[in-house]
């Protein structure tokens, strides 16, 4: 049996407002080529398919266009939710998923009532059950508790809980088959991007679950963190394959990949990384406008994190460094500001113009023109309530 492992596709996904969707298209075509390249038997998507809750219909069509070529080479698909992920979106479409061999559990379910999913290989021969766990937030764990008839415990943390639901889930699984728990959570001690894309508010300590969680199968195939690692301190083989192209600068040098696992039940897991070197780069550059200049073809088309130096304020230079650097989305400025401070400190109990119009300064160097003073604030009039 063989398992291609990909997760936080995150199609929608835009960087200073420029649409990245061209590259979700070019990197899950590189992905179905894989599949079909290593004649993969099923294809596990652990979350965070789409960016936002409410998908374009741009982002639509990559996702279920990639989903359909899944099955034209042959390949079962499994797709659970993460937490940009809608599971009501995608519930309402497991039955037209289902006829192009994509199955979807969209919420925690009973082991027997789809919560575990059983697949066969292309030949028929094999078969593996993938105990199947969707982003679970805080608010849910104790609806998610009740489901699986778990006793009440006082006071328990939410990874504990975590460890009772997945051990409940895996409690079942059959042996003689292969065996594989799919989830989106994030697992302590997991190393996540610095400054990266994945919601703080779900990669800190309240949200984690320890290594000792996670179940005794063949396979943990996970989603949730973005860049591709084996899970450090778990008992068996657990990864990340994490995203598909770098999604932000926290992820700037970073490669990207899919999860190519054989199976055979009773034996270890075989995994290996297949690269996907589909999405752009993301990178952090600085220097002088010359020598930003004179590098420029050297980044190719990449999207650029600009810092420019100079010894001292130039009127326009945000201006001039996109002029010689199309792809530049972030610029900052760094020459010396003697004598000034931070504008933090000298915000608090300022107006609201007055507070845009010290920021404008330091940022850029310059007062901000009247007119622009003028539209922030018809903005904050518009705005307020």
């Amino acid at each position: 049996m063989r398992i291609l492992h990909t997760a936080d596709w995150h199609v929608g996904k835009t960087i200073a407002r420029q649409s990245r969707i061209d590259e979700s298209r070019k990197a899950l075509a590189e992905v179905v080529a894989i599949a079909k390249d290593e004649k993969v038997d099923v294809v596990l998507v652990c979350g965070d398919v789409f960016e936002h809750l409410a998908p374009s219909p741009e982002a639509e069509e990559v996702v279920y266009e990639a989903l359909l070529r899944f099955e034209e080479i042959g390949a079962k698909v499994l797709v659970i939710p993460g937490n940009h992920d809608a599971p009501r979106r995608w519930k309402a479409l497991m039955p037209l998923l289902a006829r192009c061999a994509v199955t979807v559990v969209p919420e925690v379910r009973r082991p027997k009532e789809g919560g575990v999913v059983e697949l066969s290989s292309r030949d028929g021969q094999e078969f593996v059950q993938i105990a199947a766990l969707p982003w679970v937030t805080e608010r849910r764990i104790v609806e998610a508790r009740h489901l699986m008839d778990l006793a009440e415990v006082p006071n328990q943390k939410y990874a504990d809980e975590m460890g009772r639901l997945i051990g409940a889930m895996c409690k079942h699984l059959d042996p003689k088959k292969c065996t594989v728990f799919a989830g989106h959570l994030f697992v302590g001690g997991s190393v996540v991007s610095e400054n990266g894309g994945e919601r703080s508010l779900t990669v800190g300590q309240t949200f984690a679950v320890t290594p000792q969680a996670l179940p005794n199968v063949q396979y943990v195939a996970l989603g949730h963190v973005h860049r591709p690692q084996r899970v450090p301190g778990a008992a068996v083989p657990a990864r990340y394959s994490g995203s598909l192209v770098q999604l932000d600068f926290g992820e700037a040098g970073q490669s990207k990949s899919v999860a190519i696992v054989d199976l055979a039940p009773g034996r270890p897991a075989e995994v290996r990384e297949v690269p996907v070197r589909a999405g752009r780069l993301l990178m952090e550059v600085g220097g002088t406008l010359a020598e930003l200049e004179e590098n420029a073809d050297r980044w190719g088309d990449a999207f650029l994190k600009v810092t420019a130096h100079t010894d001292q304020h130039v009127p326009g230079l945000s201006d001039d460094v996109r002029r010689r650097l199309p792809n530049a989305v972030d610029i900052y400025l760094a020459y010396p500001k003697q004598g000034e401070a931070s504008p933090v400190a000298t915000l608090r109990g300022m107006a609201p113009r007055d507070q845009f119009a010290r920021y404008f300064t330091y940022r850029e160097g310059t007062p901000p023109a009247p007119e622009l003073l003028d539209l922030f604030d018809t903005i904050l009039a518009q705005a307020s309530p």
